[in-house]
């Protein structure tokens, strides 16, 4: 029986002309299923291809071991490889290989017995088989510039708050596929994962070197949201769940976009199921390629077209939370506005990014999916974000993709608090945190989740009943110096956080029920000018002020 993706690609070998000419492109070569000589694999033996840790998480869930789960024949591999294919990675998944091929040898390999279909996946090759494996770093540089400070961001999903409970990510394994993470191991924000082997595993899917430290800084700079711990007297960076385990796969190839890319989120997919991650974060998104006939349209987002999407799709039944970022789209014309793939995946996070006052950043893809599911699932901090780039410089950034970690690593410390929940548990946990629970939109989902009602599975109140039993004054102010008029009783007590225009937190304190007055002072650093944001929680309630300071 024929592969059941093949009716996905518009990228059948007859569709690439010119077979007779020799030339060395990319492909997944699809099998006709698992077996072959001596096949050595079965599903009651999983140590042989899974992590104790991996086999643990999909018992804890009640996941079974099926035969998706079995990794190829091998006597399929070393046929490919008598044939004259070089054979760089296997997808359990999808039961294949990623190789390269020389267009010529094409017609022979189709033709044998095991060989189901041929996916042409991207022209000429990077992949070689020559290693280029850096030492662990011994010293490390401070950042060359600090431009930005990741209070806001932090407060914004209550995890000051979380860390203030000491939930950091600890024992959670993240794995993170993008681009590239150089500097990562070279500036002190990250100092902290080598000292404390934190950095578990790394995989190049794009060249096979071996060196994920490398190639570009869009991973660099989405890793520093969850993992980076840096304070300094010009601003901090500290990371969503900077004490967890960490994998990096390095999946996106710069200067090109092709079906490849696809392929290889897959297989950084599998690599972190099989190492037993708990959630990944892939910042990425794919809707047009260099080969337009590659290209999806608007009706493929449905969650079941994409190659990244189904990818998506399978490592979430494997019990992993999956994030990944809507867009930045939100700009252009609709449809052109909408979500990329694998956002359109059901049972995974697609993030969107908000502003400091919680309203969607203009550049926000939006839903709904072709079938139409509400994406994306919720919101962070993705306006502004502050970041490590590989230069060494710590500035801020904007982009979903500087929104999706927030959550990925958030997902982590949720889970790190209730291990016994499941990853659709944990999903549903911070959806229903979301600031708009009740009442999500396409736009920005379920909103933006907030730790303490996450960590309970509590829904957030989107009613502001706080509306007229607390006043700040003066609006507009001059100084250090704010005054609070409360009505009524506050039986959970009152905590307020203000951040300054650079996102620092200049104020943050909790009070109990006996402290709050009819007429309370705040003392503040008024020193800059500009708006100034006020996060008043209470119990399931939370007022958000804006406070201009001239």
């Amino acid at each position: 029986m024929k592969n059941r993706f093949c009716w996905l690609f518009a990228i059948i070998l007859l569709a690439q002309s010119g077979f007779s000419q020799s030339q060395v492109n990319r492909y997944f070569i699809y099998f006709t299923d698992k077996s072959g000589d001596s096949y050595p694999y079965s599903i009651s033996k999983p140590e042989a291809f899974l992590t104790q840790r991996a086999i643990d998480r999909r018992v804890n869930q009640g996941i079974s071991i099926t035969e998706e789960d079995l990794p190829v024949s091998p006597t399929y591999v070393q046929g490919l490889k008598d044939a004259g294919i070089d054979v760089f990675f296997t997808s359990r998944w999808m039961n294949g290989v990623l190789v390269n091929a020389d267009t010529t040898l094409l017609d022979e390999v189709s033709q044998l017995a095991f060989v189901d279909s041929i996916a042409w996946i991207a022209d000429t090759t990077r992949l070689s088989y020559e290693k280029n494996i850096p030492s662990d770093p011994e010293v490390f540089d401070p950042p060359v510039a600090v431009g930005g400070n990741s209070d806001i961001q932090l407060v914004m999903l209550g995890a000051d708050k979380m860390h203030e409970d000491n939930i950091k990510g600890q024992g959670m394994l993240i794995a993170v596929l993008d681009n590239g993470f150089t500097g990562v191991n070279q500036f002190t924000p990250f100092q902290h994962l080598w000292e404390n082997d934190r950095i578990v595993a790394t995989k190049d899917y794009v060249e096979n070197s071996g060196n994920v430290f490398q190639f570009g800084d869009h991973g660099t700079s989405v890793f520093s949201i969850i993992a980076s711990n840096f304070t300094s007297s010009e601003g901090d960076l500290i990371g969503i769940a900077p004490e967890a385990d960490f994998i990096l796969c390095v999946t996106e190839e710069g200067g090109s976009e092709d079906r490849v890319e696809e392929y290889n989120w897959l297989l950084g997919a599998e690599f972190a199921d099989s190492l037993g991650a708990d959630v990944i974060n892939a910042s990425l998104g794919y809707s047009t390629f260099d080969i337009s006939a590659h290209d999806y349209t608007e009706g493929d987002l449905d969650g079941k077209t994409a190659i990244v999407s189904i990818a998506a799709e399978m490592a979430a039944k494997k019990g992993m939370v999956v994030v990944t970022s809507a867009g930045n789209s939100g700009r252009r014309t609709p449809p052109g506005n909408l979500i990329s793939h694998p956002a359109d995946a059901s049972r995974i996070l697609a993030v969107g990014s908000v502003d400091p006052n919680f309203e969607r950043s203009d550049f926000s893809s939006v839903g709904p999916t072709t079938d139409g599911r509400i994406k994306p699932d919720v919101s962070a901090f993705g306006d502004g974000t502050a970041v490590m780039r590989g230069s060494g410089a710590i500035e801020r950034g904007g982009g979903t993709s500087f929104a999706s970690p927030l959550i990925a690593g958030f997902a982590a410390c949720i889970w790190q608090m209730n291990p016994d929940r499941k990853y659709n548990e944990v999903i549903a946990a911070i959806k229903n945190s979301g600031h708009l629970d009740g009442s999500p939109d396409t736009m920005l989902g379920w909103g933006v989740p907030n730790y303490i009602y996450a960590k309970d599975v509590k829904a957030l109140n989107i009613n502001d009943i706080l509306e007229d039993r607390v006043t700040f004054y003066p609006n507009p102010f001059v100084g250090d110096t704010l005054y609070l008029i409360t009505k009524g009783k506050f039986k959970e007590g009152m905590q307020i956080r203000i951040l300054d225009p650079k996102g620092s937190l200049v104020f943050n304190k909790e009070f109990k029920r006996k402290d709050i007055k009819e007429n309370m002072e705040l003392t503040i650093d008024g020193s800059q000018q500009g708006v100034y944001f006020l996060f008043l929680q209470t119990g399931k309630n939370q007022k958000i002020v804006k406070l201009i300071n001239f």
